[in-house]
């Protein structure tokens, strides 16, 4: 009921277009999905066969996965970097930390100004906008 009031027509919209975009990839997708379901198919008769009794051979497959997953999880953990990664990943950190460092300490913190006026005065010993001594 919900779906057929009018003001959803735009749902309606989305599904023609998502409808549209199938009918044109169907001759590509149609192949992959008979592919995948013959291999699939295959897999399964030939695993009820030989091993249609006894679980020991999918508990294995199963720790297999498990322990690949951990593994694959600890080397690229996602958006940080791994454990393997993590010595270049330092040095850029360092280089970005010392690049910061030098963007704050600015030219004009470095020249030496007057004591009175705080006129920079560079290597002079005498202020040249109020004369004195420093």
């Amino acid at each position: 009921m919900f779906f057929q009031l009018e003001y959803m027509s735009w749902l309606q919209t989305i599904a023609d277009i998502i409808g549209t975009i199938l009918l044109f990839l169907k001759p590509l997708v149609v192949p992959i999905g008979i592919f995948m379901v013959g291999w699939i198919s295959a897999a399964l008769e030939f695993l009820q066969q030989n091993f249609g009794e006894s679980l020991t051979f999918y508990i294995i497959i199963g720790v297999i996965l498990v322990v690949s997953a951990i593994i694959v999880n600890i080397i690229w953990p996602g958006d940080r970097p791994g454990t393997i990664f993590s010595k270049g990943v330092k040095k850029v950190e360092k280089f970005e930390e010392e690049f910061e460092e030098s963007e704050d300490n600015e030219v004009i913190d470095d020249v030496r100004r007057c004591k009175d006026c705080g006129n920079p005065i560079g290597d002079q010993d005498i202020c040249p906008l109020c004369g004195a001594r420093n």
